[in-house]
């Protein structure tokens, strides 16, 4: 057993858990991130943890962050990132952390694209065409959650899951896509992996059973709200991850 399975639960009372909540969103919308506060997740001890959770099939390197229950079916507010990543299959990693205040939630996804080390994150923009919103002819980076999981995938493989989804409302014309297909997915997670999510399961990798391509989803931290992404850049400034910044444990003591 490791720290994280020993964890034992504690009063805390030096938390003002309204303002950590308040804290915490103002951290979700910045539009740049601090790399030492990325790195202190993905640690292991008695109440963080960091595991892969799947990878992702990218056969045209051009990354979606999206909402995957409801919005990545009807192509609604899912920006395209700016950037183009080289074609493949990349690992995506997740940090966790967990206290009796707010059990375990899903701090940061991490898409890994190189081996090398983040020091430094730059905010991942859009294409003006994909933007989720635009003000005052600005385009705005960042993507709505409304259904409390956030996915990333490749273009094609977006498109891929779109088709899917309009051929299984075909088929089950009163069924509703996350009760009736994708629960058996999470609670199978749940069952592997029962000790880093919250019961029914907060995360999956998904394979397209019709063209074999992968995605993950992800809880998203607290739920729906508006979430950025950052791209990570190593020593030699080249793009090494992608991160979804969920929850920052550090503003709830842990």
């Amino acid at each position: 057993m490791g720290l994280f399975d020993k964890f034992k639960k504690k009063e805390n009372a030096e938390i003002d858990i309204q303002k950590a909540f308040e804290a915490n969103l103002k951290y979700i919308s910045n539009t740049d991130v601090n790399v030492n506060d990325i790195k202190r997740q993905f640690v292991k001890s008695n109440t963080r943890f960091y595991l892969t959770i799947g990878k992702i099939s990218c056969p045209t390197g051009n990354i979606i962050v999206s909402d995957p229950l409801a919005y990545l079916p009807s192509n609604k507010f899912c920006p395209i990132l700016s950037i183009q990543i080289p074609s493949g299959e990349y690992p995506v990693e997740v940090a966790i952390c967990r206290s009796d205040i707010i059990g375990i939630r899903m701090c940061t996804v991490k898409l890994k694209i190189k081996e090398t080390e983040a020091v430094r994150y730059s905010l991942a923009k859009p294409t003006n065409e994909s933007a989720a919103f635009v003000a005052k002819d600005e385009v705005l980076s960042g993507f709505p959650v409304d259904a409390g999981m956030i996915s990333i995938c490749d273009e094609k493989v977006a498109k891929e899951y779109q088709d899917f989804i309009v051929n299984w409302y075909k088929d089950n014309p009163n069924g509703n896509h996350y009760d009736d297909y994708f629960d058996k997915f999470f609670k199978e997670s749940d069952e592997k992996f029962p000790q880093f999510q919250r019961q029914g399961g907060d995360f999956i990798e998904w394979e397209n059973p019709k063209t074999k391509n992968k995605l993950v989803m992800v809880a998203s931290g607290f739920g729906d709200g508006f979430y950025q992404s950052y791209w990570g850049y190593d020593s030699n400034n080249e793009i090494c991850e992608l991160i979804v910044p969920l929850v920052n444990p550090d503003l709830f003591g842990l």
